[in-house]
This record gives structure tokens, C-alpha cells and sequence, in this order.
């Protein structure tokens, strides 16, 4: 239960949100969903971020800018709406619920990095960066993000700045045995293409130990090499994810199910560009 003495506060800047948000016991507000995993007996103020105008969408030459406030929802029907953004909102349309999909923000799943949520490997693979203001101001990859522990520190995430890609294939998917569980992992995979000649490629799962990993290795040993089903058992010895064990699943149950569903969408990838 929420505290019957708890304050709202409606700031109509980022500034005026950041200076508040240095106080114990206040946090931002925007889907809501975070309040359901905090402890609501800490929570003495909810800081509405409704009029710092970061619910929005920019195309620009290089590159798209995320507002925080976009949910989960709204990102995907923009993707469908401008044909763009493909890998970004299959991998989004995955989470959760639709319900839960109409609250969560790109803001406030990024603060939180909850088990559920769809939105690091995709924006780890694509090499998304991002702007934060408040303690460390500054634009950050959202990989440095995470591994430099920034999402620990008191600020609001502005935007999310997704570099536009050409010419890359790309395959997300989101593993638990039944469809309304959280997911044991996430995987995104990102190829750059110069004809059937790998030129770059990111390999990121989420759920495993220290949240995420990139296999770096194997994403070396895919660049400059051809589109080719003899990839696959050559790189299987470069995908080695950690887990952690818990009380449904065995660390190595979880390594031998992310491997296999590895090679099965660089399998998807290579036929498709073939």
C-alpha cells in the first residue's frame, strides 16, 4: 500500500524533475508499472512526468529519437504505421501484455531493466545510445549504460538515439516455456550485410549473469566471413551464456536452450539472405 501522506509533483521541466528526484523516497512516475516491484511503504513522493514532453518520435537523417514517455505500444504502431523500426517492435510486441504494453515507457523499462522486459537486446544490437540528464549527464550507448552502472544513479533517460541501418538482417525472440511466464532470456541478433558478405554483427542475450552479454568473439569471427549454413557449427563453440540457477531451472538447462536457439535464428538469417 501506498503511504495516505504521499505527494505528487507535476514539474513542468527537466530540470525541476532531476532536483527532485535527489530527494529519499521520491521516484518518477510514468506507466506505473515500476511501483509494482518497489517497496510502496519507501515511496513518499511520485514525481509525474506527463509535462516534460518526451512522449514522442523523430525521424531524422541519421537517425531516430525515442522520447522516454513512448510506451511500449505506441512504438509499435508507429513502426507499422512508418515501416520502420522492424526489429525494435517485434521484439516489443513480445513483452508482456497488451494491457501492460498501453503503460510500460521505453524510459522507465530501460531505469528498471525488469525481467520481463524485451527492450536491452534489441537496443544493445542495434547499438542504440542514449541521453540522460541528472547525475552523469551526458549521451551514453546503452551498453555502457548498464556494464558502467549508470542505471544505479539518480537521473531521468530523455531519449533513446537508434542509428538508422541499412542493408542488415536482423532476428529477436523471447524464450519461456509458456507464453504468460517472464522470459528466461531474450536474444537479439544483428547482422550488417554487404551483399551475402557479413561487414558487422552483434550477438546480445539478456537474462543472464550481469544481465546481459554480448559474445564478442563470435561476432568477430562472423565479420568478413560469406552467408553460409557451415557458420553455424563453427560459432556454436563461441556462444557460451552463463546463468544463474533458480528454483524452476538448472544453469545448464538454461545454457543448453540458449544455444540452440541461437543457431536456430542465425540459421533463419543466413536461408533469408541466401
Amino acid at each position: 500500500m501506498l503511504s495516505e501522506n504521499l505527494k505528487w509533483y507535476f514539474p513542468s521541466s527537466l530540470p525541476q524533475a532531476v532536483k527532485l528526484i535527489q530527494k529519499p523516497g521520491i521516484i518518477l512516475h510514468a506507466g506505473g508499472t515500476r511501483i509494482l516491484k518497489t517497496q510502496s511503504k519507501n515511496i513518499i513522493g511520485l514525481v509525474d512526468i506527463s509535462n516534460l514532453k518526451l512522449n514522442y518520435i523523430k525521424s531524422k537523417t541519421n537517425s531516430f529519437h525515442i522520447g522516454a514517455a513512448i510506451t511500449f505500444n505506441e512504438l509499435i504502431k508507429y513502426s507499422k504505421e512508418n515501416n520502420c523500426l522492424k526489429m525494435l517492435a517485434a521484439a516489443l510486441s513480445q513483452a508482456a501484455s497488451t494491457p501492460l504494453r498501453n503503460r510500460i515507457t521505453i524510459g522507465g523499462s530501460l531505469k528498471d531493466f525488469p525481467l520481463w522486459s524485451n527492450l536491452y537486446a534489441p537496443l544493445i544490437a542495434l547499438n542504440a545510445m542514449m541521453e540522460i540528464k541528472g547525475n552523469k549527464s551526458g549521451i551514453y550507448s546503452v551498453e555502457e549504460y548498464v556494464s558502467e552502472g549508470m542505471i544505479k544513479s539518480k537521473h531521468i533517460i530523455k531519449e533513446i538515439i537508434l542509428p538508422r541501418k541499412e542493408e542488415f538482417a536482423w532476428k529477436v525472440m523471447r524464450f519461456a516455456l509458456l507464453k504468460f511466464e517472464y522470459p528466461l532470456f531474450n536474444i537479439a541478433i544483428s547482422l550488417k550485410l554487404n551483399g551475402k558478405m557479413i561487414d558487422d554483427s552483434r550477438l546480445v542475450i539478456t537474462g543472464v549473469r550481469n544481465r546481459f552479454k554480448r559474445f564478442k568473439k563470435a561476432e568477430k569471427f562472423l565479420i568478413g566471413k560469406n552467408l553460409s549454413l557451415n557458420l553455424l557449427n563453427e560459432i556454436e563453440k563461441f556462444v557460451e551464456p552463463k546463468f544463474v540457477s533458480d528454483y524452476k531451472y538448472s544453469s545448464s538447462y538454461k545454457e543448453t536452450i540458449a544455444k540452440v536457439y541461437f543457431k536456430d535464428l542465425l540459421s533463419e538469417i543466413i536461408k533469408e539472405n541466401l
